[in-house]
Order: C-alpha cells, then sequence, then structure tokens
C-alpha cells in the first residue's frame, strides 16, 4: 500500500500548454506559454485512461489502488484542469464514492504540467442570459457544493500539486490534509483582478496559516 501511494504521489507528468492564463505576471505566464521544450507525453494521458478503475469520468480520472483512491484532474470540458459545473460534479461524485467505500485516504492530483487554473470563467460567462440573477445563483451554488464536499469529508485527503494553482484551484488546498507540491508548483489568487469575492473560505483560512499581514 505505502510503495503504491508513494508511486502515485511522485508520478507527474508534462504537456505542451500553448495557452496563457489571464492576470497572473508575464514571467508566470511566461512559465506556462513556453513548455514547447518539454514535448506532451502521449502516453501518460492513455495509460492513466487505461488503467482507471470501473469509475468513469470524462473530466477526471479515478483509479481504485490499494487502500486509497486516486482521482485525478484531466478536464476535456474545459482548459488547463480549470473548474465548471461538470467538473466540480465529477470531483464531488469521486469523493462521496471514496467516502462510502473501503478507501482510507483520497490522493487528489491532476494530468500534465498545470494542477488546477481555478473557475472556468469563460463557461461562466456564456451562461449569463437574459436571466442573470438565476444563472449567478446556480453557480453560487456550484461552486458552494463544491467546496462543501472538500470541508465535510471526514477522510485524509492528499493533495500533489505539480504546476499553478490558481483561484479556486489554491483556495481549497487548505481544506485538505496534506499538500505537496514540486519545483513547478506556484499559487495565486488574482480575485481583486477579477472583480471577485475570495471563495473557497480563503478569506478565512488564508489568514490562519499565513497571518492577518499577508
Amino acid at each position: 500500500g505505502t510503495s503504491t501511494f508513494m508511486e502515485a504521489l511522485a508520478a507527474n507528468g508534462t504537456t505542451n500548454i500553448q495557452t496563457s492564463v489571464t492576470g497572473v505576471p508575464a514571467n508566470k505566464r511566461r512559465f506556462i506559454d513556453d513548455r514547447r521544450d518539454q514535448p506532451f507525453d502521449k502516453r501518460l494521458r492513455f495509460s492513466v485512461r487505461q488503467t482507471e478503475s470501473a469509475y468513469r469520468y470524462r473530466d477526471i480520472v479515478v483509479r481504485k489502488q490499494d487502500g486509497f483512491t486516486h482521482i485525478l484532474l484531466s478536464t476535456k470540458s474545459s482548459e488547463n484542469n480549470s473548474l465548471n459545473p461538470e467538473v466540480m460534479k465529477e470531483v464531488q461524485s469521486a469523493l462521496n464514492t471514496a467516502a462510502a467505500d473501503d478507501s482510507k485516504l483520497v490522493l487528489f492530483s491532476a494530468v500534465g504540467s498545470i494542477f488546477c487554473c481555478g473557475l472556468d470563467f469563460i463557461y461562466f460567462i456564456r451562461r449569463l442570459t437574459d436571466d442573470r440573477k438565476k444563472e449567478s445563483t446556480k453557480m453560487a451554488e456550484a461552486i458552494r457544493n463544491f467546496v462543501n464536499t472538500f470541508i465535510q469529508f471526514k477522510k485524509p485527503i492528499i493533495v500533489a500539486v505539480n504546476g499553478p494553482a490558481i483561484g479556486l484551484g489554491a483556495s481549497i488546498l487548505p481544506l485538505c490534509d496534506v499538500v505537496w507540491a514540486n519545483e513547478k508548483a506556484w499559487f495565486q489568487t488574482p480575485y481583486t483582478t477579477f472583480g471577485q469575492s475570495p471563495d473557497g473560505c480563503s478569506s478565512l483560512t488564508f489568514p490562519r496559516i499565513m497571518g492577518l499581514a499577508s
């Protein structure tokens, strides 16, 4: 069990990311843009998909391993492992399954060189129809349910951060039990840039971890 878990925790892939992340400093955008020197390893996604368990999803991969459940972000409905309601519902479903089975813990990670770019704003903006209040309420409810799933999960959640964690992708981390980050990981919450309220309980958890001044 331990060796299998450590192997899963250490497994990081690289992808050829050609899109930039809006609202982050130029040097960090270049970090994401200039990945052409590291060729995309198609074998990683293929092998992950081929060895997944009976649980099949579109935007995540779930593997039931010896003593734990491994959940990997591998989004097809959004770019850069960003979160829209479909992705969030799949993560919630996988966590609910892991909560009820014999898994001792959950390992949460991502396929590729980006961990999670937070909310998929393009997805949300496209759905702001004439009834903006109704759509906004649905969006807020989806995010609230997603965050509450992490809060209420009773088993340990260990996160392996293999690259940028932005917005909600960063703010959910304090809701987990252990966070391991490799040397390519960095964290940013550009809420003021987007005119957005802090999410994922970060207005409570960040001051507790980093202090009020930070």
